[in-house]
């Protein structure tokens, strides 16, 4: 056992995928611009934030039970009335109706991710920052700086377009966003939420000029001190398989849980 959880914890599974929802409906709630759309669907949640968007698609579907063809309809129905594919972020522990539906509809592979899983522990709350970083909140006024930032990270240090930056101007309302500096330049960025006991650790960006001096590491640590102070019980984030945030992540005491696949359909 990893951490002292089971890799077919089917209840711990569905707890995640919850949190995950539940996270998402709280980014609709607060989208003041009303550009993020949620939806309860299939047990999960159906999110619009814009065609093309990272957080335009559906989780934790499926995990409550059977899903029937109406619901299923229901789910693309969402997508289509705006313009984008059907997305799916299906967890390999959601109920078999699903990827019978799926597969039946003509759904594609479009991305693997593995979700990393970490039982929090006093000693989390006892981490120090180093001093060649400092991490500071996001403050008022700061959010399109935080969003030029994690775009930029993602894109290689290219400027991002302005498209690009609107597409995921609602997450520093999802919960805590943070800046890391290093000689005072802001170099990366990352952002976490908790719901039901449990840390979604997301956002995470780091400049090509900075990665290798720790950054991801300090902003991973200092969040999961947070997850203690705030009392969670585990901390949870998605990667890319075989990435430099699996390894840090890793590095920092996470373990594989499982894989979701990612699945789109064109509508």
């Amino acid at each position: 056992m990893k951490q002292g959880f089971s890799t077919a914890d089917l209840a711990l599974a569905r707890r995640l995928e919850e949190a995950e929802a539940a996270n998402a409906f709280h980014i609709g709630r607060a989208s003041q611009d009303g550009k993020v759309e949620v939806e309860p669907i299939c047990d999960g949640c159906a999110m619009f934030a814009g065609v093309g968007s990272p957080l335009t698609h559906a989780m934790g579907i499926g995990m409550a039970g059977e899903v029937t063809d109406e619901e299923f309809d229901r789910l693309e129905e969402f997508f289509r009335e705006r313009g984008s594919p059907s997305m799916i972020d299906l967890c390999p522990m959601a109920d078999a109706t699903v990827l019978q539906l799926v597969t039946e509809r003509g759904y594609k592979v479009l991305e693997f991710n593995n979700l990393l899983l970490h039982r929090v522990t006093p000693a989390d709350a006892e981490w120090v920052c180093p001093e060649e970083v400092e991490i500071t909140p996001v403050e008022e006024g700061e959010p399109r700086e935080w969003c030029e930032l994690l775009v930029k990270g993602f894109n290689h240090g290219a400027e991002p377009s302005a498209e690009m930056v609107e597409m995921v101007m609602s997450l520093p309302s999802g919960g805590q966003s943070f800046f890391a500096h290093v000689i005072g330049d802001a170099v990366g960025t990352a952002a976490m939420s908790m719901h039901g006991g449990v840390a979604l650790l997301f956002a995470d960006s780091t400049l090509p000029e900075a990665r290798g001096r720790g950054v991801q590491q300090a902003l991973i640590r200092e969040r999961l001190k947070l997850a203690a102070q705030g009392g969670c019980e585990w901390a949870m984030a998605c990667v890319l398989p075989g990435s430099g945030s699996h390894r840090n992540y890793e590095r920092c005491g996470f373990d594989l849980f499982y894989m979701r696949v990612n699945l789109i359909l064109d509508l």
